[in-house]
């Protein structure tokens, strides 16, 4: 096994603290994209779930998309 000097373990840390900064903007950024992501594909559902809706005759199918699109709308909120 190889040995590190106090030195070699000291600029590691250092190299792994000055790309904490970048590393963690990233994070957030990618946290953002993926809320973004998240509550657009739920727009998405709500509006193909509404276009099937008009199309439909009233019954069980309609009454279970009209369900589902409370459960989105409630999702959204």
């Amino acid at each position: 096994m190889a040995v590190f000097t106090q030195a070699k373990i000291n600029n590691v840390t250092w190299r792994l603290h000055e790309r904490r900064g970048l590393l963690q903007e990233n994070m957030e950024l990618r946290h953002k994209m993926l809320a973004a992501s998240y509550h657009m594909q739920l727009r998405n559902d709500k509006h193909a779930v509404m276009s099937h809706i008009h199309h439909l005759q009233p019954g069980l199918r309609k009454v279970f998309l009209q369900m589902r699109l409370e459960k989105i709308n409630a999702q959204l909120k």
